[in-house]
């Protein structure tokens, strides 16, 4: 069966279910384009006073011969890193010319890690210790159609849209948030979840997976016990490690139940 019909059997299973710091600076291998404006990489508004210098599109990137020029192209110069804040890494992950390339592998965690390994932006956000309540932040600002306030361009929005929730499913920047974040970003990709299902341009496509392993991953790095002890852990874990449905009988009931659980049992701790 095609991957898509199954995801969309799965997608309308699925709401069947749930109830109605400072960054680091890494010693980055990178080459520095040197141009003229290293300037404060972003203002604390959103707005970009550096951008990227090349883009898919220019006719300088069409010149590109090979992979490896495109990748050195837009990298972000170490003299911008060393002075980004938290925000500051959030707008450059955001705005990333080529944030759609976990698309090109088997999985998203499979594209996610390749293009960790070409992009030193990734890998800073990843080093940030403080980044994931800005990314939150962005995240609530966003709704099914673009940012509702953020400057940042609403191109590709739906592909977008799945990319800052596979970077907010990275274990890294979940172990780095506080208990009241972790359930601040559970409600709202529960939200999110919800949303693309009542959506005509996201219900018949896997995007709610992606909402969806963001909550199941929250229970993953609180090792919440519902999630230790279950008979399908296994499975579970393949979803959580992948980002993708990689078992015949992916237990969405299951996980829906640990979920309602978890923010029901947090909301009584407020």
């Amino acid at each position: 069966m095609n991957k898509y019909i199954k995801i969309l059997t799965l997608c309308i299973i699925c709401a069947l279910f749930f109830t109605v710091k400072s960054c680091k600076n890494p010693d980055f291998s990178t080459n520095d384009m040197e141009n003229e404006r290293l300037q404060d990489p972003l203002t604390r508004s959103g707005e970009l006073s550096w951008d990227y210098p090349v883009k898919p599109g220019m006719e300088f990137w069409n010149s590109l011969e090979t992979e490896e020029e495109r990748i050195t192209a837009i990298q972000v110069p170490e003299s911008i890193l060393a002075k980004l804040s938290p925000e500051e890494v959030i707008g450059l992950c955001i705005t990333f010319p080529s944030f759609g390339h976990f698309t090109a592998w088997d999985t998203p965690q499979d594209g996610f890690n390749v293009m960790l390994s070409r992009y030193n932006i990734l890998r800073y956000l990843l080093s940030c210790e403080d980044a994931g309540g800005s990314l939150i932040a962005a995240y609530k600002d966003a709704n099914l159609y673009g940012f509702k306030t953020l400057p940042y361009s609403n191109e590709f929005w739906s592909l977008k849209l799945l990319y800052i929730e596979l970077l907010l499913s990275q274990k890294q920047i979940l172990q780095s948030l506080t208990p009241d974040q972790k359930l601040e970003l559970i409600t709202e990709a529960r939200s999110k979840y919800f949303e693309k299902f009542n959506n005509e341009n996201f219900a018949s496509l896997p995007e709610m997976l992606f909402s969806l392993r963001i909550m199941a991953s929250i229970l993953d790095v609180e090792e919440y016990p519902e999630l230790i002890t279950s008979p399908n852990r296994e499975a579970i874990a393949r979803f959580i490690n992948s980002g993708w449905w990689l078992d015949k009988e992916l237990p969405i009931e299951e996980i829906g139940k640990m979920i309602d659980n978890y923010v029901y049992n947090r909301n009584l701790i407020q």
